[in-house]
């Protein structure tokens, strides 16, 4: 089920006092999409997914979310409630990404995250696929 479907863009300037996501220019198509349904006996380790696909407003806005991801989590986390652990972080490029973030909270009171990319898996990319079609 679609539960928000945007286009989030960002100016690379400092707002109020909040770092932006990057210190450059971009905007992704955002999707946010819930797995499975309420009804069902199933339990998803991501019961919410992220689907992500860059697009290009602007002269300058290419910024790839590949460095900056826990910036632009950290973004959407607040503004649509979801917890980062447990949302499904999708990119879609030329191959399907998947962003695996971990809360790191050792260095200082505020949690920062580590991450890293992988390809999807099959079985990934099958329950998201009726998503994706016409992004």
């Amino acid at each position: 089920m679609i539960l928000h479907d945007f286009t989030y863009e960002w100016d690379g300037k400092s707002n109020a006092g909040n770092p932006p996501i990057s210190w450059w220019p971009g905007a992704y198509r955002v999707r946010i999409i819930r797995l499975g349904g309420k009804d069902e006996d199933i339990h998803y380790l991501f019961p919410v997914a992220v689907l992500l696909k860059s697009v290009k407003t602007g002269a300058v806005m290419n910024t790839s979310l590949k460095n900056y991801i826990h910036n632009f989590a950290e973004h959407l986390s607040k503004a649509y409630d979801l917890d980062i652990a447990k949302t499904l972080w999708v990119e879609l490029r030329d191959k399907v990404r998947i962003a695996h973030l971990n809360p790191d909270r050792k260095l200082t009171e505020k949690t920062l995250f580590s991450f890293s990319w992988r390809e999807a898996r099959p079985n990934e990319l099958d329950m998201i696929a009726p998503y994706i079609q016409d992004l």
